[in-house]
């Protein structure tokens, strides 16, 4: 501190301040820089800090390592589900067209009976004006 203090007068006394002032200016920025030190953080309080982060984040990392595996099982069963669909979309395209021609038959098989009760009334209809 005294070599602040030497170098500092001399500053103060090149600024042409009387020697008492510059003592008394001097002292007080000395005081000052003190009372600050407790405030200051040094090399090893932030290597302490590191290293508590460090053990901190050792669980993080863990929990982060898990969810991504978490993640990658999830991507699998969504792949496999889509897969799932995709099959089931084929399954059911399969029973639409059975049942669409089932549909179809059934649309005959009821326009021929029409048809058939059409020319049987029509003929009863006919037979008995006629009679």
């Amino acid at each position: 501190m005294v070599a602040m203090q030497t170098a500092t007068l001399e500053l103060l006394e090149r600024a042409r301040l009387p020697s008492e002032q510059a003592l008394a200016l001097a002292q007080a920025i000395e005081l000052e820089v003190a009372s600050q030190r407790d405030a200051m953080v040094s090399r090893s309080d932030f290597l302490d800090l590191r290293g508590e982060f460090r053990s901190e984040l050792a669980p993080l990392k863990a929990d982060v390592a898990q969810l991504k595996a978490e993640v990658a099982g999830l991507k699998r069963d969504f792949a496999q589900l889509r897969d799932d669909m995709r099959d089931w979309k084929s399954e059911i395209r399969v029973e639409m067209h059975g049942m669409r021609a089932e549909l179809v038959r059934w649309v005959f098989t009821v326009m021929l009976g029409q048809t058939a009760m059409l020319l049987g009334g029509g003929y009863f209809i006919l037979s008995r004006l006629i009679a």
